[in-house]
């Protein structure tokens, strides 16, 4: 280990999608980058993501009809959402977070913000796939949100004027205008949504396996090893403390997900962060054809087709990260599916789980940990990780530079869950555009 670190070297703990857009795009603005993670890169929830850069996920996880029906999700076992009973207890902290942000102006605020990244999301992580030439994997035909109750679409449709606001551009579309865009959609179909922007990544996995290939090819490494610390010293720069090897760089960013909390812990008094666990089924040879991501809006779930197949994703399970996956949880989405979708064929179905860091309030954590300033962090993105994976490496970038970051990086501070975050003190979020 050196004894001093280059002003230029940066370490970047977790080789998920996060981490290694955060490793590109730093190499790119001219830093020595080291990727550190136990396993390949690519190997945890990253790789089963949906594939779906959406820009309708731009709320708060937590709205006050969900949380009224928190009782009945503990006991669920086929919903779009359930909390085991054993994680319940885990969950008060994240759960009183939650509460504080299902209204008024709080829950503005967090639309606001992440509008803010959403709508800059396609544009970045276009200019960084083409930079890493995986441009390729990239395609932007809109998404779909399809109903089946008349009801149903009526009540997402009063959302409508929040998009447009935030720029966002969607619009209703009829039956008819639905079964034009994706023919193999149900003919119960009553209707749904177009998001025009939104897009689609055709292989979310190799994706990342481009940019680890990239960076290595430009100079940057990606190193196995199990992390068990980070500390800044009073000689400036920061030890990562592996199993195998000690490391020292200048700056260190935690990018571990739903891991990074063990790392951050003893910084802060508190990091509400949640296992919610996602399940997919992978289909090689459905025998239909989608051409752009379809949400289906009763059961809360995707259908995107990928270069592998169609997979289906979007189930939610609050559960401890190493407790034995249940896949019923990812074939209950080939019935939810066959209600949408004409005959699907199942050959070759392959289940898949992953822990996505869900925090509280809906926004992921970036900044730099409180009197350690070459400590910093970006984690925490929930079901927005690939979406969002490109903005948040510029702003990581420009948080390196102490340059301008393409949005206002106060509401992402960590120490929001601990100063008072949902107080009128707290500055609000504004758009940098």
């Amino acid at each position: 280990m050196n004894s001093i670190a280059e002003p230029t070297t940066v370490g970047v703990i977790g080789a998920g999608i996060v981490g290694l857009s955060v490793a590109v795009q730093l190499q790119r603005d001219g830093y020595r980058v080291t990727v550190i993670d136990r396993d390949e890169p690519m190997q945890a929830c990253s790789a089963g993501n949906a594939g779906y850069l959406s820009e309708a996920n731009i709320f708060p996880p937590a709205a006050p009809d969900m949380l009224l029906q928190l009782p009945k999700l503990l006991l669920a076992n086929d919903g779009p959402l359930v909390i085991r009973p054993a994680y319940a207890p885990k969950m008060m902290s994240w759960g009183r977070h939650a509460l504080s942000v299902v209204k008024g102006d709080v829950r503005a605020m967090v639309t606001r913000t992440l509008a803010s990244m959403t709508v800059q999301a396609y544009a970045m992580i276009e200019t960084l796939a083409t930079y890493a030439g995986a441009a390729q994997l990239l395609s932007r035909d809109g998404g779909l949100v399809a109903f089946k109750n008349a009801q149903a679409l009526d009540k997402k449709c009063e959302l409508l004027n929040v998009w447009h606001r935030h720029g966002i551009q969607v619009h209703r579309l009829s039956d008819a205008a639905i079964q034009a865009l994706e023919p193999a959609l149900s003919r119960e179909i009553v209707g749904g949504l177009f998001f025009e922007n939104s897009g689609r990544c055709s292989n979310p996995r190799r994706l990342g396996l481009i940019y680890a290939e990239h960076l290595v090819r430009n100079g940057g490494e990606v190193v196995r090893d199990q992390v068990n610390g980070v500390s800044s010293q009073s000689d400036g720069g920061v030890i990562v403390r592996g199993a195998i090897e000690d490391r020292r760089f200048a700056n260190v960013v935690v990018c571990a997900g739903f891991w990074s909390e063990e790392l951050l812990h003893s910084h802060f008094k508190s990091i509400p962060i949640a296992s919610e666990r996602g399940y997919h089924l992978m289909l090689p040879n459905a025998g239909l054809s989608l051409k752009r991501p379809v949400v289906f809006g009763e059961p809360h779930f995707a259908a995107t087709p990928m270069d592998e197949g169609l997979r289906l994703a979007g189930t939610a399970e609050f559960a401890s990260a190493d407790a034995p996956p249940n896949m019923q949880r990812a074939e209950m989405l080939l019935r939810l599916a066959r209600q949408y979708l004409a005959p699907i064929d199942e050959t070759g179905a392959k289940p898949w789980m992953g822990v996505r860091p869900s925090l509280p309030d809906g926004l992921p954590a970036i900044g730099t940990v409180p009197g350690q300033p070459g400590l910093h962090y970006a984690f925490g993105h929930a079901h927005n990780g690939l979406t969002l994976s490109a903005v948040t490496a510029k702003c990581v970038s420009a948080q390196l530079q102490r340059a301008a970051a393409p949005i206002d990086l106060t509401p992402f501070d960590l120490m929001r869950f601990e100063r008072g975050y949902f107080s009128s003190k707290q500055p609000r979020a504004t758009n940098a555009l």
